[in-house]
Parts: structure tokens; sequence; C-alpha cells
């Protein structure tokens, strides 16, 4: 193919000549890419002996001399010569290792020197262009996530013996992807293309692609390419505009989704205690007001190729304590047992008072409930008159202060009362054992069962698995 195409290429752009019986084919000019070869087309009669010169006014620089290598010119020697069958009558010029300094080069062709045959046709000489050349990268438009990406990098070079090595540089989230090369001749040129395919995945998004062409002295690069990769929302969050907020006060939320193009529709699920509701939206951020507590919510975004949903987002709503109805106190002989539940966020201090008085005790317990933002806090005092008690919950939004009542209990009602409890007690007891060290176990028990009469052995003899 390539032997056709320069025969095609001498008969339009060369001069013919006939001296003495011999013809001469050569194209005015070639074009050379720099760092590989370029081949000079020339076809004549069946010689014997062949010589390439460099065009000069008043010497006769050797090119190329098959028999005496010596006589070639220093920058020419090692890098020509002509491989055509001389019976066939190709005298095509082949030199190695272009470089800038080839550019604009006049060479003619000797033919059969030193015999009486001799023909040279300095009138004809042929001007090599040394041109270099960058790979060109080509990217299909559209891009989804998991279609079949394809992209080219392409080179035009003028040595087919010697071709340039194409490189792909890209990361390594291109799924299942290939290369595949081609080579084609392109009007005395030789044209390289290197097609890189695989599947595209959502990671490619605004990254950087290019090519490289590797030369025998130098390498090209390409310019480089920023994919635009379509997909659905991959990672939908709700991002608050505060970590918290007070209860009654508006806060503004954002639905950040991580998709190509934007989301263009929003749905918000807000569930606030036993009541859930939707709404709709087209934009990211929504400003949500009188918020109470025990509020979460979850954003859905949708764009053309698909939706995706946030996980639910518990805000963290601060409001000032409320004593719970269940605090109570319960006399039992001359001992006084108060219990206090406060319901607060951030959790809430609590604070006894007895007959109109702020005591501060030695003796009381505290613990966190299975119910978020909810403590208790126990006491036990000795009496003998009748006594009030109080009990107030503190935090930086507020205070609640309840009195109250005791609730005289005999021993027996008292148990029976407690039974259940007891029970209850202390099946989570062993839970917890299970979970925390001993010492949390020994709290619970000096918590319900009075502490001084239960032995750390005792304890641990029951709880062991």
């Amino acid at each position: 193919m390539a032997a056709a195409h320069l025969l095609r290429l001498l008969s339009l752009m060369t001069v013919l000549q006939q001296v003495n019986g011999f013809s001469i084919r050569v194209p005015k000019t070639v074009v050379a890419v720099e760092g590989t070869c370029v081949m000079v087309p020339c076809q004549t009669d069946p010689y014997e002996r062949v010589n390439w010169y460099q065009y000069h006014n008043l010497k006769y620089p050797i090119v190329y001399d098959g028999f005496y290598t010596h006589n070639v010119e220093q920058k020419f020697r090692g890098r020509t010569k002509v491989l055509g069958n001389a019976a066939e009558g190709n005298c095509t010029l082949t030199i190695d290792n272009v470089s800038t300094a080839d550019h604009n080069l006049r060479v003619y062709v000797w033919i059969n020197p030193g015999s009486q045959t001799t023909q040279k046709f300095h009138d004809q000489t042929v001007t090599i262009s040394v041109e270099r050349k960058a790979p060109v990268i080509y990217i299909q438009k559209q891009i989804v996530e998991g279609e079949i990406f394809q992209a080219n990098c392409s080179i035009i070079y003028s040595c087919p013996s010697l071709p340039p090595s194409l490189q792909w540089n890209l990361n390594t989230f291109l799924e299942n992807y290939t290369f595949v090369d081609f080579h084609m001749e392109v009007h005395g040129q030789w044209f390289y293309k290197k097609t890189l395919r695989g599947v595209a995945t959502y990671l490619m998004n605004n990254s950087r692609i290019s090519c490289s062409a590797k030369f025998k002295t130098f390498t090209m690069g390409s310019q480089q390419m920023t994919l635009n990769i379509s997909y659905k929302p991959v990672t939908v969050r709700v991002k608050k505009e505060k970590k918290v907020v007070a209860e009654g006060d508006s806060i503004m939320i954002e639905c950040v989704a991580n998709s190509n193009p934007p989301p263009h529709k929003y749905l918000w699920f807000i569930r606030q205690l036993d009541q859930h509701k939707i709404e709709n939206s087209t934009q990211s951020k929504k400003h949500f007001s009188n918020i109470v507590r025990d509020t979460s919510l979850s954003c859905m975004a949708q764009n053309a190729l698909g939706v995706q949903q946030s996980i639910w987002v518990d805000l963290d709503v601060q409001y000032p304590p409320v004593i719970l109805p269940e605090s109570s106190c319960h006399l039992t002989g001359d001992v006084l047992r108060c219990v206090c539940l406060v319901d607060a966020s951030p959790n809430a201090s609590i604070y006894w008072t007895i007959n109109g008085n702020y005591t501060h005790l030695s003796s009381f317990a505290s613990a966190l409930t299975n119910k978020k933002h909810v403590i208790f806090e126990e006491i036990k005092i000795t009496v003998k008159t009748q006594t009030n008690v109080s009990c107030t919950g503190r935090n930086p939004h507020g205070s609640d202060t309840k009195q109250i009542p005791a609730v005289s209990l005999s021993e027996s009602s008292l148990m029976w009362l407690m039974l259940p409890g007891m029970i209850f007690l202390f099946g989570c007891a062993v839970l917890i054992y299970r979970k925390y060290p001993v010492k949390r176990i020994q709290t619970f028990f000096r918590l319900f069962f009075g502490g001084g009469h239960v032995q750390q052995q005792q304890i641990n003899n029951n709880f062991r698995r």
C-alpha cells in the first residue's frame, strides 16, 4: 500500500526528465515528522548504483553512498539508506532520526556515479520540511455513567518502520477498559490512532485526561481534557445550618447531593413525634420554622437520571427542663425515698429542696434512662416529722420545680409493689453487667436495694454468665 501511494505521489508531484535514456521521478517536497524517519520517494530505470547529495552551489556534500560510506557527511553518517530494489529502479532515500536541523534540507539523486551511464539530477531537488507533531485527543460529548466511554488519541508520523508509541494518561477509575490500535497511510504520511474504551463511572466526572506520543528522542503531550460524566444522585445528605436549635426557633437545612446534572427536584420528609409530612421543593435549601423536640429529617434529590434519599437526621432541639409526673416520694418507716425524673435538652442538673431549704445531700444517686434527654436522681433521707420535698431541674434554657408529695407505704405493701419493678431491674442489671464493668452494677444495687447490705461477692455470683 505504501509503495503504491509513493508511485501515485511521484506521478502527481514530480517533474519528468529524460537524459541519455534515464528518467527520474521525485517529489518537490516531503514532510517529515521530528523524531521519526522520512522517506524521499524516488523511481528511475534499473540501475547499478545510486548516491544522494545535499544541494550546494559549490560542493557536493554526500548524504548517502552505499559503497564508500566514509565519504558520507558526518551529520548523515549512519542515518541514511536506500532499501529499494535497483533492478526495479527504486531509488527511495530513507533518513532516520529526523530533527529540526534537517528542516528545509534539499537533496538530489545521482544515478550510477563513476560509470559511463552516470547521471546527476541536481536540478530536481527535493525539499524536506520538518514538523513537530503533538497527539490530538477526541472525546465524545455525551458520557453517561454505566455506558461505554470512548476516547481517541491520534498522531501523524512519517516513518512506517519507526512509529511513535501512544500512551493514555488517566486514573484507574475507568472500569473494564481496553485499548485498540489503528494505523493507516494518509497522503504519504501515516496516521496512528489509539482508542480507549471502557465503562464510565461517576468518579471520572471533572477529572482530567490526556495522552502522549513518545518518539525516539522526545515525548509530546496532547492538551488536557476535562471529563463531564452524567450520573444520578449517588450520595445525598442533610446538612444543618447549625448543630443545635432551640425549641420554637427556625433553622435552614440543605439537601446536598452528588449528581450531574444537579437535582431539579427535592422531597423533604419530616418526622415529628407521631406526625409525618412530605414537602417538595425545587431548591436545595429549605427554611424550617417553629422547630419542636423529637424532629427528624430526610431529603430525596432527583435529576433526569434518577433519585436518591438521605439517611434520617435527628435535629438537636434544646428545650427547658420539665419535671415528669413519674417523679415520686415513698415513706417507709422513717426512711423517705424520693425519685425525680427530668426531661431537658441539654440534660438538666437536679437540685433538692427539703422543707424550703436547698439541701446538698451526700446520699443520692443519678443515672440516665433509656429515653433520650430524661435523667433521674434518687435521694434517701431519714425523717422524724412530715417533710416537704421539692425537685428542681435546671439547664441553660430554664428551670422547672415540682413539690413531690410523700406516699406512706407499709413494708408488706411496699414489697408487693416493688416486686415487679425489682424483677424488671434485675433483668436490666444482667444486661448492663454484660456490657459494663461491675462497678456500674454495684451502683444499681445501691440505688434500688439500699447498698449497705449487698456484698460484692454476691453481686458477682448473681450476674456471672
